[in-house]
């Protein structure tokens, strides 16, 4: 039995606007404005989880649940043997932690009191664990049995906010989206073409800019 990331509520907030794109393309006109609105979302979903992308970050806020078939996790080694690390950083808030016990009864275990959140504040992904000198409850152990619901992202600035809210979507990937949908408004095939009328592949190092931001499972 394995863990699964069940996406519960999507992203609506634009990680970037058609203008801010069109900016970049220096477009002036509205006569391309579906063909660039469809290059933003393609773009999107190379990264973002919520499309499948590869990048393993959260662009804009979304609601998951990880389900367990119970309260272990292989191979966690950055908080200890008793922590569930969390996908699709970063962690905004923990919104549900329940679980089957082994009479078939669905428990909620409450934060402060039942877990603990680690890694807050931190590039890396964050995860939960028991409160210090403790540990998890009995779970029935079967698909699902602990299910564990947060929403992560980065937040749309708001300057009217209290407190403020600052929009901190790394420049470095706002640049990558940027190049890659400028390469396909350019290139409206898959390769382009040098002067020599050869096939080459879009330049490798747009691929490469976010590399670092990239979380692996």
């Amino acid at each position: 039995m394995r863990a699964a990331a069940v996406l519960v509520t999507a992203p609506t907030a634009a990680v970037l606007t058609r203008e801010e794109v069109k900016q970049h393309l220096r477009v002036d006109f509205d006569d391309d404005d579906d063909l660039i609105d469809g290059f933003i979302q393609a773009a999107v979903g190379q990264i973002d989880p919520t499309a499948g992308g590869w990048l393993g970050r959260a662009l804009r806020p979304q609601t998951w649940e990880l389900q367990l078939p119970g309260f272990c996790q292989a191979g966690c080694t950055i908080y200890g043997a008793d922590a569930i690390v969390l996908p699709y950083p970063p962690l905004i808030s923990v919104d549900r932690v329940s679980y089957v016990d082994p009479a078939g009864a669905t428990q909620t275990l409450a934060a402060g009191t039942g877990y603990r959140v680690l890694g807050q504040g931190s590039l890396h992904r964050q995860a939960i664990a028991p409160l210090y000198g403790e540990r998890w409850p009995s779970a029935r152990s079967d698909a699902g049995s602990v299910k564990i619901r947060f929403t992560s992202g980065y937040p749309v600035a708001d300057p009217n906010a209290n407190p403020v809210v600052v929009d901190r979507l790394p420049a470095p990937v706002k640049a990558w989206l940027k190049l890659y949908i400028g390469s396909l408004y350019q290139n409206r095939e898959s390769v382009v073409s040098d002067t020599r009328e050869q096939a080459v592949e879009l330049p490798a190092h747009i691929m490469a800019m976010i590399s670092t931001y990239r979380v692996y499972a």
